[in-house]
Order: C-alpha cells, then sequence, then structure tokens
C-alpha cells in the first residue's frame, strides 16, 4: 500500500443545528430462541449468523440462553448480523453486557463494519464486570452497516468463561423530506431552500476558504484554521497526483483510498469511474483549460458525500462519480460545538506528486437571530427589505417577484431537479453556479441581505428604505421583533414594500452612500424696517431646505405666502414685514435626499422691526419716514 507523504490538516469549529425526522431502530431483544428477531421498528436485513459454530441459537459455544446472547469457552467462533442502514444519516449501536470469569487475556469485543469484510474494533469486555455500551456509529452507515462479537485476545481456557450480551439497539434518524418552498425539490437536494435566488451555500455563514498546494519536496503539510461552524464542505481539486483520502473527525469520507489513474490500484484503494458510463478521468494531475476543477466532493450539512469529476482537461461540465465496485461512500458525523478535523492525505507512488485545490467550508447559520436559519428566511436579517430585494436578483432578466411573496415567480415550477431558478444558473445540477453576482454595496464581503447598513453610511438600511424602526435597531417595527414562519417581521407597521429612491437615479436609497448636510455659514440675527425687505440666509451643502418660525410653543413650517419667500431654499426672504414679525426667530432645517438618517438644524437668528422717527404735536403722536 502507498504511504501517505503529504497532508493538509484544517481545524474548525461546529455549531450548528439541524432539523432531524423521528427515528428508527434495529433491535434484538433476545426474548425468543431465534436468531431472526425483530424487536425495533425496523427490521434488520439478515439474521444472527454464527461463523465456526453450528449457527443454532438453541445450543452450542453461542447461543440464546434466558433472554440473553451467551458466550461461553470461546476460540474462533463469532456472531454478527447486518442491516441496510443506507437510508440514514445518523446511527448508533447500543447493548447490555456481563462478562463473567474472564482471566487476563480473554476478552469479548464488539466490531462495526460498512461492507462486512473490514471491521473496526469499538470497545472490549473482560474479567468479571457488567455495564451499558453506547457509542456513536454513523461513520459506518451504510447498505450493508454489520455488527460482529468475537473473541479478542487469547482462547476461552476455561469452560466457567462467560459473556452475555442483551438489547442489541441499532438507533438511527433519516434525513429529513420536508421540501420548504414547494418546489418538489426536498431540502436537502435543493440548492436554495427558499427560492430567494440566494443558493443555500451563499447563505450559509462564518465561511473558510483556504487555497492548499503540495509538492514532491514538502514532506507532511498542514493548515490549521480556526472556524466557529462547519455543517457544509465542498472540496475542490485542480489537479491531483492520481488518488487521495479525506478524513474528518477520524472518519474516511470513504472506506477506501480514492484512486483515479486507470492501472494505478494498490491495497485498500478503489477505483473511481463516472458513474454515466463507468470510464476513468482522464489525467487528473493536468488542470482544467476552462477553469472548472477536475474533481468536486461536497459534504452537505446531513454528512452525506457526493463526488464530481471532469472528464477531460477541455470539460466544461462537471459529472457524477462513484466507486467501480459500487461502495457507498460513509456518512461523515459532525461534530456540534467542537471541533471539526479534516485531514486530507496525497498517496505517495511513481510519477508526479501533489495536489492543489481550494477548500470552501461553512455552516448553517441564522444571521438576524429570530430562530430561522438563512436558507429558509426570506428577510434574513428582519430589516423589512426582503432578501430578494437586497441580492439584486429581481435585476436579472425573467426573475420578478410580481406578489411581493419574496420568492422568485413561477420558481416552483421553473427549478429544475436542482431546486434552483433555471433562469440564474449555469447548469441544472447540484453543482450549479448562480449566473449574477449576490450585491454587496460597501464590497465588505458581507452581502446587503446579512446586514444592517448595507451602503455603512451610519444610516440603517429599514430607515433608507423609508420604514419605521421604533428604537434605532437597524430592525424593522419596534422592540421585541416578531416573525412568521418564513423570517417576516409581523410586529412592524410597515416593510416589504419598494425601498425609498429620493434622489430618483434608480439606485435604492439603503445602497447609495449619502452623508449628512453640513452648514458652513450660520443665519444670523436681522434687522430691518416695516415695509422694507430683507433675507436670513446660511451657507449649507444639503439637497432639502426648511424655514421654521418660532410660535412661542413650537417650531412650524414656513411657506411661500404672505410676508415670505424662499423657504425651501438657503436664502428665507421677508418683504414688507409688519409689527407681528418683529422679535420672530428662525431656523433653517437641511437634509440630503439620499440620507435620510442625516438632517442638520441651524442656528436661530431673530428678526427685529427698527423704530423710525416719531414727531409729537401737543396730543398727538405721528410716526414718520426719515428723509
Amino acid at each position: 500500500m502507498k504511504n501517505p507523504i503529504r497532508r493538509i490538516v484544517i481545524l474548525l469549529l461546529a455549531l450548528f443545528s439541524i432539523t432531524i425526522s423521528a427515528q428508527e431502530t434495529y433491535s434484538d431483544s433476545f426474548s425468543s430462541v431465534s436468531y431472526a428477531n425483530n424487536d425495533g421498528t425496523q427490521n434488520w436485513s439478515t439474521n444472527w449468523q454464527e461463523f465456526n459454530d453450528n449457527n443454532n441459537p438453541a445450543n452450542g459455544y453461542i447461543s440464546i440462553n434466558n433472554d440473553e446472547l451467551r458466550f461461553r469457552y470461546i476460540w474462533s467462533e463469532n456472531i454478527r448480523r447486518s442491516a441496510d442502514l443506507s437510508s440514514y444519516y445518523t446511527a448508533s449501536l447500543s447493548f447490555d453486557w456481563r462478562t463473567s470469569s474472564l482471566e487476563s487475556g480473554e476478552t469479548l469485543i464488539i466490531q462495526v463494519s460498512s461492507d462486512g469484510s473490514s471491521f473496526t474494533t469499538l470497545d472490549t469486555f473482560t474479567g468479571s464486570q457488567s455495564g451499558t455500551f453506547d457509542q456513536d456509529i454513523t461513520a459506518y452507515i451504510s447498505s450493508n452497516t454489520t455488527i460482529r462479537f468475537r473473541k479478542g485476545g487469547g482462547d476461552w481456557s476455561g469452560n466457567d468463561d462467560r459473556a452475555y450480551i442483551d438489547n442489541v439497539t441499532i438507533s438511527t434518524t433519516s434525513v429529513p423530506q420536508t421540501d420548504s418552498d414547494g418546489d418538489g425539490i426536498i431540502d436537502v437536494v435543493d440548492l436554495d431552500d427558499d427560492n430567494d435566488g440566494i443558493t443555500d451555500e451563499e447563505e450559509y455563514c462564518s465561511t473558510i476558504s483556504a487555497s492548499f498546494l503540495t509538492s514532491s519536496d514538502v514532506g507532511e503539510r498542514s493548515v490549521v484554521i480556526s472556524h466557529t461552524d462547519t455543517g457544509y464542505l465542498r472540496l475542490d481539486f485542480s489537479s491531483m497526483d492520481n488518488s487521495f483520502q479525506l478524513d474528518i473527525n477520524g472518519t474516511t469520507a470513504h472506506p477506501s483510498v480514492l484512486e483515479f489513474e486507470n492501472g494505478a490500484l494498490d491495497a485498500g484503494d478503489e477505483y473511481f469511474v463516472f458513474q454515466s458510463d463507468g470510464s476513468f478521468i482522464s489525467q487528473p494531475w493536468v488542470a482544467n483549460s476552462n477553469g472548472i476543477p477536475r474533481l468536486r466532493l461536497i459534504v452537505n450539512e446531513f454528512g452525506q458525500i457526493s463526488l464530481y469529476g471532469s472528464r477531460t482537461t477541455s470539460s466544461t461540465t462537471l459529472e457524477l462519480m462513484e466507486a467501480q465496485g459500487g461502495t457507498p461512500f460513509n456518512t461523515i458525523p459532525w461534530i456540534p460545538a467542537n471541533n471539526n478535523t479534516f485531514t486530507l492525505t496525497n498517496q505517495a507512488g511513481p510519477g508526479p506528486e501533489g495536489f492543489t485545490g481550494e477548500l470552501f467550508a461553512s455552516a448553517i447559520c441564522d444571521t438576524d437571530g429570530d430562530g430561522i436559519s438563512n436558507e429558509f428566511d426570506l428577510d434574513s436579517d428582519n430589516d423589512g427589505i426582503y432578501d430578494i430585494v437586497e441580492s439584486g436578483v429581481l435585476n436579472e432578466s425573467g426573475v420578478a417577484d410580481s406578489n411581493n411573496d419574496g420568492r422568485i415567480d413561477g420558481a416552483t415550477s421553473s427549478s429544475g431537479s436542482n431546486g434552483l431558478f433555471n433562469a440564474i444558473e449555469d447548469v441544472d445540477t447540484e453543482y450549479a453556479i448562480p449566473s449574477y453576482s449576490i450585491l454587496d454595496s460597501d464590497a465588505d464581503g458581507s452581502y446587503d441581505a446579512y446586514v444592517l447598513d448595507a451602503d455603512a453610511d451610519g444610516c440603517n438600511d429599514v430607515r433608507e428604505a423609508g420604514f419605521t424602526d421604533n428604537n434605532d435597531d437597524g430592525y424593522l417595527g419596534p422592540n421585541p421583533v416578531t416573525i412568521d414562519a418564513e423570517g417576516i417581521v409581523t410586529s412592524g407597521s410597515d416593510g416589504y414594500t419598494t425601498p425609498a429612491d429620493n434622489d430618483s437615479n434608480t439606485t435604492y436609497d439603503y445602497r447609495e452612500v449619502g452623508s449628512a448636510p453640513t452648514i458652513t455659514s450660520q443665519p444670523v440675527n436681522t434687522t430691518t424696517c416695516p415695509g422694507c425687505t430683507t433675507t436670513i440666509s446660511a451657507t449649507v451643502t444639503a439637497d432639502q431646505f426648511q424655514w421654521q418660525y418660532y410660535n412661542g410653543v413650537s417650531w412650524l413650517d414656513l411657506s411661500d405666502s404672505g410676508v415670505y419667500s424662499g423657504t425651501s431654499t438657503s436664502m428665507l426672504t421677508i418683504t414688507n414685514p409688519t409689527p407681528s414679525e418683529n422679535n420672530t426667530q428662525y431656523r433653517l432645517l437641511t437634509s440630503n435626499d439620499a440620507f435620510i438618517c442625516g438632517t442638520e438644524t441651524s442656528n436661530t437668528a431673530i428678526l427685529t422691526l427698527r423704530v423710525n422717527t416719531v414727531v409729537t404735536n401737543r396730543r398727538v403722536t405721528y410716526r414718520v419716514n426719515k428723509n
């Protein structure tokens, strides 16, 4: 067998949750003397099968006695049973056990296999003890998952050497068959679970993307990356010697090393070929001239693996690949709230060595913390703007949301086999790539749909969209926020209509960087005479202007009428003021069209009417104008 000489280790933290369906069990309580007992919700695929004994449950060195599976005086005898677990994504094995008079070196072991031939020891029992065994066997899920009991050390030499097993149970959970968006594609296969035009992969968060490179002279190579969430993995090889193995949390992607070169099969290897015709990939060590990877391995949130390859160096598509012998991939056990370790191993051999490519890992996440993960949430940041709007997909030809429900019109009938709307994908496959770029207005690496201030101008999107944010937290409406089953805020008084474009330049204000107005010259107190004309002005950089006056109680907007004109400009004109305008206070409110958060209020200016010359004749007083 080839010796591994190249490794990439990527350490990730996992914290994710997934919805699971009801459990199924495969069980035998040994309540009857039969090797065909099925005491769980599902039937085993085989009966118990003895090897090197008489295969009789009533007697022999292995038998059912007093409602237990009994082992005595064991040399080469063993017993096994299989179950088809291929439709499940988790599995655990449990049973009760006790031993009696097993001397040093005499043991009973429990083993598990995914193919019925290559077994892994899970635990060892010895002495005179008892207990309960319970262990995850997800890594061994297959159509032929097999458990086996046998001796693990020397022959049991005494006739009183005993071991007993009871209540053997395999507990499983199946992949949910939920179709959240009603497009006929179950969520585990659907690339866009909510039909908002953003693929689930893009709706994941806390992602990493690591490029790797190995060569013949680097020896063992490791890359360690800290990561908070893992529930999805995509591994792309741009070139590879001829074989590899991927290990995740101690579970290999496949029971065998994945070999791609015809004629290079070694011990422990298995050929991988195109599913459609069984042919081999051509020159996997040469990069594809079209830029697509030579190999793409995907592990979904349920730990299920699929593998695609480009047939030649000029291929424009990826095609599904499988083990030539039909051996299925293992199911990967993601570890919640703990480290996940990815180990990629290249096999040494003649010819060029090493591999190049990229690893992308991410997780299901809930950006707004409303309990609905992004791939099901039509408003992933609770700002009152649909994700379908913030993504920019509505700008694409053939894409619309005429009924304003946050989903692409016609997506339920025009999303092909992968659940992604046909008009926005390059090919209708699991590895489809959207044909448009999701909007990231401030180019900070976070899409508009998942941030509260898409243009990073200091004004939250909900306000710039023209909606109500009662407590200025960036969320639509008041606090606490309430949402419906699709993540839409129901506690707000508005939202989910066309966002504001106050400057009418066809770019929504929440995407357009705005700024508050600036007043460089404040209005000043002014003195004039009755019947004269005067102005009060300010020097301002702004789009909107509104003069106000103070009536002794509150500030009121002025309009162009009576003695006033220019009330919506930077200069207020007062023509023929009367004594009622004497000592009136004025101020200017300013704003910019595309920046609702940025109003600026000027200083107060007071208008004073000047007193004219007074002539008195006895008891009559006259007010006259100066010459």
